[in-house]
């Protein structure tokens, strides 16, 4: 076996663990989606940052690096830049209205801000997610095919199978036996 197939291995073992691991706080829905509100913020930005950069950090910044050398720090400047006005400016707000109104989700939020009884603004914020988050799913599908085909003998469909089937199980993992419809 390789080192890169049996470092892979060690990752998927690891992610098995924490999905299981997280079982315990995802009895309700509050737990599911936002562990309970019981993360330290650390932890949050940490994980927010990590799901936002996955596939553009691996692929696109590095391969702009090679591209264009030295000037890529710029994109990383600019990127440090905007996440630390993001977290400076809005995390704090944000979190205090979702604790105020006792929201789960970022349509949640908007709804009990605006009042929005007929929930058109609810509908809306959550066309707009579902839209992005799909864009943002087929994007990293994309990474992953490339990256399995780049890094193991995988042709890249079955990278982008692989990389699907493995994201949906360690999910499937985690989710199962709390919420219904996922047993």
């Amino acid at each position: 076996m390789s080192v890169i197939a049996i470092v892979f291995v060690v990752y998927l073992v690891i992610l098995a663990a924490l999905a299981l691991w997280s079982r315990k706080e995802a009895q309700t829905m509050s737990g599911y989606f936002i562990a309970g509100k019981k993360l330290p913020p650390w932890v949050v930005a940490f994980s927010t940052n990590a799901t936002g950069e996955s596939g553009w950090l691996l692929l696109g910044l590095t391969g702009m690096g090679y591209a264009v050398g030295v000037h890529a720090y710029w994109v990383v400047a600019g990127e440090v830049t905007g996440i630390a006005a993001a977290w400076l400016l809005m995390s704090r707000r944000l979190k205090r209205m979702a604790d105020a109104t006792d929201s789960i989700t970022v349509p949640d939020v908007l709804a009990a801000r605006f009042k929005d009884k007929s929930h058109v603004l609810r509908i809306i914020s959550t066309l707009i997610i579902l839209s992005m988050v799909g864009v943002y799913v087929a994007a990293q599908l994309v990474a992953t095919g490339k990256a399995f085909s780049g890094f193991t003998e995988m042709t890249y469909a079955t990278g982008v199978v692989f990389g699907a089937a493995v994201s949906l199980s360690i999910h499937w993992l985690g989710a199962t036996k709390q919420l219904p419809g996922l047993t």
